[in-house]
């Protein structure tokens, strides 16, 4: 079996974010997605997923990140409004902060009642909200270059993006929760490596052969190819309160994912980690966000996360400049900011010190957030 790789150009950009719906008196998660998706009939750029409490906002293929954040901003506008008039909030943030995933309802669709037969208890609890970024690749041995390049970049993404301290009601010493419970799923985590497309299509090959997995689809990794859209699928990010730190992560990405791309036009030589330390740092991204340390490449050396990021936007600032890409810089710009005032994860802990055991304040303070694009300290 080859799998066929539906090539896209131009680097197009796409993004699915997860959001919850919750009790506009309570900040429960309310099983509210087919309601509010029946007062949009036939609209594509909303869909349902695995609970009845998750609505998936899908942007259309876009051609800038520019016209991309139009799409999102008019999407969560759009499902705001809707859930106003029932009474509804939508929140956006990695994990639920104190809803428990035993109460909530799965979703009466096909795909996940066969999920749920198959998998059965890490289906159950998989109450969990990311960001997903799509980025059109024009050639399919690139696109595995670029996912093998971008494998390194797995933890800077984690720590960035974290935004699911809280769990069940309680603090889980975690800043990113999420990742942790989806690495639950088989098929899931960091990709393999792959030296070629034809290697990647035999592993697809034999997975259903065995049955291991049904399509592509059942591949979870924290970054895949996708072969029906023609593009590379970063799937580790949390879902983010504000649009600009969403806009923030997209941008990076979408920067990342061009600089590898003309790498491997130029001489696709690739620079390898160590499994080792890919899967320790990413532990430690998920672990302390921000407030740790990343091994080096140099044996017995370690760096501070946050200066490595704070590296990383500096290449990617300077990288842009450089690639007639600059409408990226104010989108990058808002790195700074996150990594001098916090992540969300760090945010919703300060918040929880003000107010000890009450998480609707939490909830409150992320509805904030989300409306008012702003960061509260």
């Amino acid at each position: 079996m080859f799998i066929n790789f539906n090539a896209a150009t131009d680097y197009s950009l796409g993004v699915e974010l997860e959001i919850q719906t919750i009790s506009h008196h309570t900040g429960e998660l309310i099983p509210a997605a087919g309601l509010i998706l029946a007062h949009l009939p036939g609209e594509v750029l909303f869909k349902p997923e695995l609970f009845n409490s998750t609505i998936e906002i899908n942007t259309p293929v876009c051609k800038t990140l520019p016209q991309l954040e139009k799409s999102l901003k008019q999407n969560i506008n759009i499902i705001q409004e809707i859930g106003q008039k029932l009474d509804i909030d939508i929140l956006i943030s990695g994990c639920h902060p104190f809803s428990n995933w035993q109460q909530q309802q799965i979703t009466r669709q096909d795909r996940y009642q066969n999920l749920l037969h198959r998998i059965q208890w890490p289906v159950r609890q998989f109450l969990i909200f990311g960001l997903h970024v799509h980025v059109g690749i024009d050639d399919a041995d690139k696109v595995i270059y670029v996912m093998n390049r971008l494998t390194n970049y797995i933890p800077h993404l984690i720590a960035l993006s974290a935004s699911s301290p809280f769990w069940n009601g309680f603090d889980t010493g975690l800043a990113a929760t999420r990742i942790k419970i989806f690495e639950e799923l088989p098929n899931a985590g960091i990709p393999y490596y792959f030296k070629s497309w034809k290697m990647y299509s035999e592993l697809v090959e034999n997975l259903i052969k065995t049955n291991s997995i049904d399509t592509v689809r059942d591949l979870w990794w924290d970054i895949r190819p996708h072969p029906i859209f023609g593009t590379i699928e970063v799937r580790v990010c949390d879902a983010m309160p504000t649009l600009k730190e969403n806009m923030a992560l997209t941008a990076l990405i979408y920067l990342l994912v061009i600089r590898f791309s003309r790498e491997f036009e130029t001489n696709g030589k690739l620079s390898r980690m160590d499994r080792w330390i890919l899967e320790e740092n990413k532990w430690r991204a998920a672990r302390y966000g921000i407030q740790g340390e990343f091994i080096d490449k140099k044996k017995g050396k370690t760096r501070k996360i946050k200066d490595t990021l704070l590296e990383l936007y500096e290449e990617l600032n300077h990288f842009s400049r450089g690639q007639a890409l600059k409408e990226a810089r104010s989108y990058l710009s808002v790195i700074p900011e996150m990594l001098s005032k916090g992540p969300s994860y760090l945010r919703q802990r300060q918040w929880a010190r003000k107010r000890p055991g009450d998480y609707k304040y939490i909830i409150d303070n992320l509805l904030q957030e989300t409306r008012e694009n702003i960061f509260i300290e």
